[in-house]
């Protein structure tokens, strides 16, 4: 929870809102947007490697995507649980899904994405910056950030939340922070690496990123490590982020 409130509040240059339990704190939201720190590593679940959950990465998310802290509050009414939608034939792009995936839509935290079949929204990070998605709470899992405020060096951000995490995190292991193109956003970082989370080794990749001055996010994909090259966690990372739209 700690190091989900230092994410943001790095990102965002201030405090943030941070009441909600969260379920995975990492730092995905802060590079992107900047934001409170209180809702990385905080999600509504365990403490960090105490539970199939983990916690210790969803603040961080959205601190790095916003600046204000006041992520999540979006009120898209419709499909706001983060459940999935469409679940095939070809996403807004036009591209065909990989098999056994679906579009999962949440209003809430204002994105859409293709996922596996039976994730949903099974937290919530830190102080409500973001979502966690997955299939029964465990790895592997898909978290999103937005903040509203997003500041304008991502790699600076996510670089200023590093030790937070590192502090929170149990036999944290910092694979790198570096510059990242995505889909012509003004600033992008992806932030890579392990740590212990309910038990087991995972690999963590965070891409926090801007979007315009009134949205920024953070997308962090959370594997077993040993599994962070096959087909499955390959798959889920490619697929969200070429299918991530944000909404609103």
């Amino acid at each position: 929870a700690l190091v989900s409130t230092v994410l943001i509040v790095a990102l965002n240059g201030g405090g943030g809102k941070a009441s909600e339990k969260g379920t995975d704190g990492t730092a995905s939201s802060s590079a992107g947007a900047g934001g409170d720190a209180k809702g990385k590593d905080q999600a509504q679940s365990p403490e960090p490697d105490k539970s199939a959950n983990g916690e210790g990465q969803g603040d961080a998310a959205a601190s790095a995507g916003n600046e204000s802290g006041d992520s999540g509050s979006g009120s898209d009414a419709a499909d706001d649980s983060g459940d999935s939608g469409d679940s095939g034939g070809k996403e807004a792009g036009g591209d065909a899904l990989p098999a056994g995936y679906a579009t999962v839509s949440d209003g809430r935290f204002r994105f859409s994405m293709a996922m596996p079949k039976g994730f949903h929204r099974t937290g919530i990070a830190g102080q409500n910056s973001g979502g966690i998605y997955s299939a029964d709470g465990g790895f592997p899992r898909v978290q999103v950030d937005f903040n509203d405020s997003p500041t304008d060096d991502a790699v600076a951000a996510w670089q200023g939340l590093e030790s937070a995490v590192r502090g929170s995190s149990s036999n944290y292991k910092l694979i790198g922070i570096k510059k990242a193109d995505y889909n012509g956003y003004p600033t992008v970082a992806d932030w890579t690496f392990e740590r212990n989370e309910g038990g087991q080794r995972t690999r963590v990749l965070d891409r926090g990123f801007k979007i315009d001055a009134k949205r920024g996010y953070s997308i962090m994909v959370s594997c077993p490590a040993g599994e962070w090259d096959e087909k499955e966690c390959v798959t889920l990372r490619e697929t969200a982020f070429d299918t991530f739209q944000p909404k609103g």
